[in-house]
C-alpha cells in the first residue's frame, strides 16, 4: 500500500496568529501520536501569508481515521474563528 501525502494550506487571520499557532501546535503534538502518522509538521514559507501542514500517512484509511479523531474534530471547530479562508487540501502520492 502506498503512503498518502497531503499539504494543507491554512490561512490564519493576521490578528489571531498567536491563538491559531497555539491551536495548530497542539494539533501537531496530538497527531504525531496517532498510528499511521509518518509526518505532520506546520511550516511557513518566507513572506507568506499562510501556513502549510505537511503530512504523510501510511494510507488513506489512516488519514480518514485521523480526520474523525476527537482532537481533529475539536480543532476544526475552534479553527473556524481563527482562519480567514477555508483550508485547501492537496493530496499527493509517491511514484
Amino acid at each position: 500500500m502506498k503512503p498518502l501525502y497531503l499539504i494543507a494550506e491554512i490561512y490564519p487571520h493576521p490578528d489571531k496568529l498567536e491563538a491559531a499557532h497555539n491551536l495548530f501546535s497542539t494539533l501537531v503534538e496530538n497527531t504525531l501520536e496517532e498510528p499511521g502518522c509518518l509526518l505532520y509538521d506546520l511550516v511557513i514559507e518566507e513572506d507568506a501569508d499562510h501556513w502549510l501542514m505537511l503530512e504523510k500517512w501510511e494510507s488513506k484509511a489512516a488519514w480518514e481515521h485521523h480526520m474523525n479523531t476527537e482532537h481533529v474534530v475539536e480543532a476544526n471547530k475552534l479553527a473556524a474563528s481563527l482562519v480567514r479562508n477555508e483550508t485547501k487540501l492537496r493530496f499527493l502520492s509517491g511514484l
